[in-house]
């Protein structure tokens, strides 16, 4: 497989309340990052009642992932010059009201 410039890893979670008083999560069944969440669009969370996925954060999940495609399809060429062994940093990015990006150690 053909190194990529940002990697997209699964995810073990759909969606998360965002409400910080509410631990309710969709598990992913399949894990894959690609997996379509548009039906819990405005859907209540079962346990606080809270949106679920707001159309914002869920258009701006779609703009991150279109925009990693797009930079993975055109700029993974200069993973060559970066020795397989190095050690690569993670950040985690969330849509949650606008673009988090938090980096992880």
């Amino acid at each position: 497989m053909k190194r990529q410039l940002i990697e997209i890893v699964d995810q073990e979670y759909l969606v998360e309340c965002d409400n910080p008083n509410c631990d309710y999560k969709v598990k992913n069944p399949s894990g894959s990052a690609f997996e379509d969440v548009s039906h819990y669009l405005n859907l209540p969370c079962p346990m606080c009642g809270e949106n679920l996925l707001t159309e914002r954060d869920y258009l701006d999940s779609l703009k991150v992932l279109k925009t990693v495609i797009w930079l993975n399809k055109w700029f993974s060429w200069l993973m060559f010059f970066v020795p397989k062994n190095s050690k690569t940093k993670s950040t985690f990015i969330r849509c949650y009201e606008g673009v988090e990006i938090e980096k992880v150690e």
